[in-house]
């Protein structure tokens, strides 16, 4: 099976991961570990995160219902100063920048499918894929099956001539249910050398 697409996770694959400023912010502020991504998780597809990326709730908005979120759950969070490092966080990785345009040299369209809350702009990050998509654009979000299908449309490749790169395991379920070869990124090195393995 010849694959012709590969599939960019941007957050924890091509980008550094937000979840290192997110355990740093709890470790600082004295919140039990994992309790960001807890509550999160807990509050699905209707919860303010999703919401938020889903571009349904503005950026002062989705601060205030995220602080109510929490407060339910028995914490009091500065939620402004927790976005405000994660989006400090974010570092581009240059080694993976590199995979990406080697990737498209070599004439495999390249796609970057990222859940977010502000859009990237053309001349960043963006310029080097074929296709961006973008959550809080598309009104949907990983792992929902929809924005899957708008890449692989925009694409214009089958699932099962694609390769899809994520660091979690939830956001990879649907594109393997489609089809999609998939690649749990753990580190930049192990993504590289599995790529490699693949379009050698």
């Amino acid at each position: 099976m010849t694959l012709q697409a590969a599939i960019f996770d941007l957050g924890g694959v091509v980008l550094d991961s937000p979840l290192g400023a997110i355990a740093a912010f709890e470790r600082r502020t004295g919140i039990p570990a994992g309790t960001v991504n807890s509550m999160v998780v807990a509050t699905g597809d209707d919860g303010a995160w999703a919401r938020h990326e889903r571009g349904e709730v503005p950026h002062d908005l989705f601060l205030k219902l995220l602080r109510a979120e929490f407060e339910i759950g028995g914490h009091d969070i500065d939620t402004a100063a927790l976005m405000a490092d994660v989006d400090g966080s974010i570092r581009v990785r240059p080694r993976m920048v590199r995979l990406v345009d080697q990737l498209r040299r070599a004439g495999v369209r390249v796609a970057a499918l990222t859940n977010n809350w502000t859009p990237f702009g053309p001349d960043g990050i963006a310029r080097h894929f074929d296709v961006i998509v973008e959550s809080v654009l598309e009104g949907t979000r990983k792992p929902e099956r929809r924005i899957y299908e708008i890449t692989l449309e925009r694409l214009g490749v089958e699932a099962q001539h694609c390769v899809m790169l994520d660091d979690l395991g939830p956001n990879l379920k649907p594109a393997r249910d489609m089809g999609m070869t998939t690649i749990k990124v753990t580190s930049v090195e192990q993504a590289i050398a599995e790529i490699d393995a693949l379009f050698v």
